[in-house]
């Protein structure tokens, strides 16, 4: 009979685990990679010469595919690990970011990329924030998931400021090679992570999608993250065509402040619902996200710094607590089902927002979509339960 595997060694619960380097090291190149496609939507308008709803339509390509993928990623990271999906993904993004070297013009190929990015953004983000929440002592899994976050958001800052300065200067072909060598160093570094093999629960087999799906108030939870991916959706799509629209043509000065503010949530304040309560800070946080969203209407006298910073906020307090209200107190077991769906439901929202709001944009103009945005975090709001989903019934 083999002997069990040992768990990775933890440091004290007051200092973050050590392991975590290597992991968000590869977490920060990916996102650098990822993050550089944020500023598609300028791309697609200046250089494809793409309307608003061929933007919505080709953008929200990867996060449909994110949604359709949400249940075999979750089941596959459970039952075989959280690496070797990481993997999968850092090819897989590599590969799609030399498959747009290709592309000069609207059609298939741009919308085979598309969801060849939205599968490998999947498999490598629910592979490696499970990781994460594993690796993170209990008492600071919120705070762990943000500065996880904090990679992505970081680097939704720096990839497409740095994209806009080289394509300007050298053309979209160096963004596109320089992304592929980013989602290349990102496989390197994964390979100096690890992770703990997590047997079954009293020998029994590794629970399917319906018992993750029967945890108490889980469903609640869903519905809130889908309805604040709308409201995401909305301002992360069209801040680009509704600024160009107003004549202002540094469309990344909003991502930079967007990020900024995000990684100040989630690095200073990120211990700030482990003891505030996560429901109490998601309230918070969607009020912001409907504050934001009413700035935006106002674009043309607010400018994009200020209204990049309080949706910065908003996103920057929501994402991680929900993340970590999604998954607390539920098993090894099911962590990577949960965390999949939890992405899924938001990137739901987000897929549907930016495809639906492409249209709302053609024919009533870009206000009115942001309206609409706020009106779907004060839903949200309405719906959040009264405290997070418990561990699922034995």
């Amino acid at each position: 009979m083999s002997a069990q595997p040992k768990p990775l060694p933890r440091e004290s619960s007051a200092a973050i685990p050590g392991e975590l380097a290597a992991l968000l090291s590869a977490v920060l190149c990916f996102g650098l990679a990822h993050s550089a496609f944020f500023l598609l939507p300028k791309y697609l308008e200046l250089e494809l010469h793409a309307d608003p709803s061929q933007i919505g339509a080709y953008f929200s390509a990867t996060w449909f595919t994110t949604v359709a993928l949400v249940p075999v990623v979750g089941v596959w990271v459970d039952r075989h690990g959280r690496l070797p999906l990481a993997f999968v993904g850092a090819v897989a993004l590599a590969a799609t970011c030399a498959g747009f070297l290709a592309v000069d013009r609207l059609g298939g190929l741009l919308l085979a990329l598309r969801i060849a990015h939205g599968a490998a953004f999947t498999a490598f983000f629910v592979a490696t924030s499970t990781l994460a929440a594993d690796l993170a002592p209990p008492e600071r899994l919120g705070q762990v998931l943000g500065y996880y976050g904090s990679g992505f958001v970081l680097s939704n800052s720096i990839a497409p400021a740095l994209a806009e300065w080289t394509a300007a200067r050298f053309g979209w072909a160096w963004v596109f090679a320089a992304a592929g060598l980013l989602a290349a160093l990102s496989l390197v570094l994964l390979a100096f992570a690890r992770e703990a093999r997590h047997e079954p629960r009293d020998g029994r087999s590794v629970p399917g999608i319906r018992a993750a799906l029967a945890r108490p108030g889980f469903w609640r939870v869903l519905a809130v993250a889908a309805l604040a991916g709308v409201t995401f959706a909305a301002m992360f799509t069209f801040n680009q065509p509704f600024a160009l629209s107003l004549g202002i043509s540094r469309v990344s000065d909003f991502l930079v402040a967007y990020s900024v503010a995000a990684v100040i949530m989630r690095g200073p304040f990120g211990a700030l619902a482990d003891r505030a309560g996560r429901m109490r800070v998601t309230r918070v946080s969607l009020a912001v996200y409907a504050a934001a969203a009413l700035a935006m209407t106002r674009l043309d006298s607010l400018g994009l710094v200020p209204t990049g910073a309080l949706f910065g906020v908003a996103h920057g307090l929501f994402y991680p607590v929900m993340s970590a209200a999604a998954i607390e107190g539920a098993p090894a077991d099911v962590r990577g089902k949960l965390t999949a769906f939890f992405n899924g439901a938001f990137n739901a929202g987000f897929s549907l927002g930016s495809f639906g709001l492409g249209y709302a944009a053609e024919s009533f103009g870009f206000p009115p979509v942001f309206g609409l945005a706020c009106v779907c975090s004060l839903a949200a709001l309405g719906l959040l339960p009264r405290r997070a989903p418990e561990e699922e019934p034995a």
